[in-house]
């Protein structure tokens, strides 16, 4: 594919390409703005921009995803919307952090080109851990067998899995399906889930992909990166309608997967589906947002809690956009209930209002509560009106709010806000939204990783960054 014709995929005019970059106006703001300072026992993991040990360049315009897998942290880093200094354009890859004390290195650079300037893979779109107990016939396997599988953004439209043989270290991958490229939109697996249907007793792995929906995948070590994928998906989102959700722009994304009573649940767009298990499953809606409002996802962070006011478990989503709110849904009955009105929320936290608001980019993180049970943690970006009150120590720029803030859940239900730092420590640079968030896979180490940056449709380069602080106890001590 030419490259002219990928930049028209990508809606990219040649007005755009030339625009300021966000980071450069950001850095430009005076020195003197009065933000909020960083947390001492926030600590810099990763900054873009550097190599590791085997001299391979670690860029980065957002670090979208962390995962613990053997023992291990691994991320995923994209370069969406990047305009490269002297190292040249960059692929998609997954950085790994061995040990506490160690530096993040490169695990896997998605290094293919389609043109002599442009990159097959721009950016890790998901990832995850995956462990199969049975192979597809619900014959339980010897030993259990887990997987580090991952995703990208793919210029071509082709949507593949990437599987890691821990043994060999190689990445292997299968093409799901191959779509068309449409103007600011590629074709990508958002979301993985993972389930053991009740009918059949097969451990199934499940692939969000847009634009057709829900693909199932048993263990097979027979075939190429041991997964079989269904050749169709169990859901096609393809038909559903995106009517009366402003926003969506007619294209639907599944934003996550959760198991809650024994049942597995997916987010797609404005509406929940449940998953009837069995050798022929079928998905049906159990829930609908009736104030949708404008979101161009809709649903994030589908989470599984215990019903506050009953038995069994009830469903945790925020609702990105104009309205945003975080809502139970007893998938029961589709019942909803306001678990917190997030607009509202920043407002008095601030002093402002806010307008459209991002939280759980991809999940809530389950981290020990210290006050005792579990709590969730979730990132969010925030934009506030230019007629709105600015807030005092905050950096606003655009209308985006520029600091690193996270949403606490605690177990009885109460929320609290916390800012990790309003600048990176090191650079100085905004940080611009926590994208992802991970406990410590490393033996008693309480810590938590912070991953993230939102280019937000704007030029960026070296904007990456993680940071780690010491737990959900040193966030609650600020």
């Amino acid at each position: 594919m030419r490259r002219d014709s990928l930049e028209a995929a990508m809606g990219i005019t040649l007005q755009y390409r030339l625009r300021t970059s966000l980071v450069a106006v950001l850095l430009a703001i005076a020195t003197d703005v009065n933000a909020a300072q960083a947390d001492p026992a926030v600590e810099v993991s990763y900054t873009a921009g550097g190599r590791d040990p085997s001299g391979v360049f670690m860029g980065g315009t957002e670090l979208r995803t962390l995962v613990a897998h053997g023992g291990k942290l691994y991320a995923g880093n994209g370069y969406w919307e990047d305009r490269p200094g002297e190292e040249g354009r960059q692929g998609a890859e997954i950085l790994v952090l061995d040990a506490p004390g160690a530096g993040w290195r490169v695990e896997h650079v998605f290094g293919d080109w389609i043109s002599r300037s442009t990159r097959r893979d721009l950016a890790i779109s998901a990832l995850t851990d995956v462990t199969f107990g049975t192979n597809g016939a619900g014959a339980p396997l010897r030993e259990p067998v887990s997987m580090l599988l991952a995703s990208a953004w793919d210029l071509t439209g082709a949507t593949q899995v990437f599987s890691r043989d821990d043994a060999t270290g190689a990445w292997t991958s299968v093409t799901l399906a191959e779509d068309r490229p449409l103007p600011n939109f590629l074709p990508q697996i958002r979301s993985f889930g993972r389930h053991r249907d009740r009918a059949t007793g097969v451990d199934l792995v499940f692939a969000g992909q847009d634009p057709r929906g829900i693909f199932s995948g048993v263990y097979d070590p027979a075939v190429a990166g041991r997964i079989r994928w269904s050749a169709r998906p169990e859901l096609d989102i393809s038909v559903l309608s995106t009517e009366g959700f402003p926003g969506l722009a007619g294209r639907l994304r599944v934003s996550g997967f959760a198991e809650a009573n024994g049942l597995l649940y997916a987010a797609v767009g404005q509406q929940i589906y449940e998953r009837g298990d069995g050798a022929e499953a079928r998905w049906h809606p159990v829930y609908t947002n009736p104030r949708p409002r404008k979101s161009e996802t809709g649903l994030r962070g589908l989470t599984a809690i215990p019903n506050p006011s009953g038995p069994g478990e009830v469903l945790l989503a925020a609702v990105e956009g104009d309205g945003s709110r975080i809502v139970r849904v007893d998938p029961r009955d589709g019942r909803e209930t306001t678990d917190l009105d997030l607009d509202a929320f920043l407002d008095r936290a601030w002093g402002t209002r806010v307008s459209y608001v991002i939280a759980a980019y991809n999940e809530m993180t389950r981290v020990r509560d210290p006050t005792g049970g579990e709590a969730l943690v979730m990132g969010i970006e925030a934009f506030i009106p230019k007629t709105a009150p600015q807030p005092a120590r905050h950096s606003v720029v655009d209308g985006l709010e520029t600091g690193a803030w996270i949403l606490l859940r605690h177990s009885d239900g109460r929320y609290e806000l916390r800012e990790i730092a309003a600048r990176h420590p090191t650079t100085g640079s905004p940080l611009i939204a926590v994208r992802a968030i991970a406990p410590a896979p490393f033996p008693g180490d309480d810590a938590l990783y912070f991953g993230g940056f939102d280019a937000n449709k704007r030029p960026a380069h070296n904007t990456a960054w993680i940071l780690r602080t010491g737990g959900i106890a040193a966030l609650d001590g600020r």
